[in-house]
């Protein structure tokens, strides 16, 4: 049993070796670039943000006079033109709220991921010594599942709140709602968060019916 359960569970535990991997590597490579006095958020030290045009457009249909339509000479087709959609905005001399702001949205995404790979650890972990088709299995993967979807939630909802903060402190606007424009959902995060939930209650009404099965004979 063990070793079918360990054959069943090989893929998922490579793929989770390699993303603690390079994880780690991403930390270290962190930390290492502080050490040596270097800045992540920008060059020279700058907070930046992207953020799309419409969120500093205020009311009154003034825009930013700096982003105008795009015109490259000869790279663009006759009759083509591009328009700036997205601007990036960057603070040199940066604030301690804005360094906070910066650092929010950029390391939620790590917390995820962190978080994500610690619970399909402790599922692997008691696949192997309860069985791929126990309650507890079912109970983590179930557990697993929630966790993508409210950490997801949760995740876009602090990169959106960050952003907007970044926007606001170094744009003028009177648009209402702006942080509506920071909101990143995932399709595929959706999926795989109620892909987890199905599995883990397909687990669930399958150990019942074992139960059931065993009682009976």
């Amino acid at each position: 049993m063990k070793r079918s359960t360990a054959n069943a569970l090989a893929p998922l535990e490579f793929i989770l070796r390699v993303a603690t991997g390079l994880i780690l590597l991403v930390l270290v490579g962190q930390f290492l670039l502080a050490l040596s006095g270097g800045q992540a958020t920008g060059e020279d030290g700058a907070v930046c943000v992207d953020s799309p045009v419409d969120a500093m457009t205020a009311t009154h249909g003034q825009r930013l006079t700096k982003v105008q339509s795009l015109r490259s000479g000869n790279m663009l087709n006759p009759g083509v033109e591009a328009t700036a959609t997205t601007v990036r905005l960057c603070d040199s001399s940066p604030s301690g709220w804005q360094q906070i702001w910066a650092d929010l949205s950029r390391w939620s995404p790590l917390a995820y991921a962190l978080g994500f790979l610690f619970g399909t650890w402790r599922v692997t972990r008691t696949a192997h010594r309860q069985g791929l088709f126990s309650p507890d299995t079912a109970l983590g993967t179930l557990r697993l599942g929630l966790y993508v979807l409210l950490g997801a939630v949760a995740m876009w909802l602090t990169e959106m709140w960050a952003d907007n903060q970044l926007m606001l402190s170094m744009a003028h606007t009177h648009t209402t709602g702006t942080w509506l424009f920071y909101f990143h959902g995932s399709w595929p995060i959706l999926f795989a968060g109620f892909g987890l939930l199905t599995v883990g209650r397909l687990m669930a009404q399958s150990v019942a019916m074992q139960r059931e099965i065993d009682a009976t004979v």
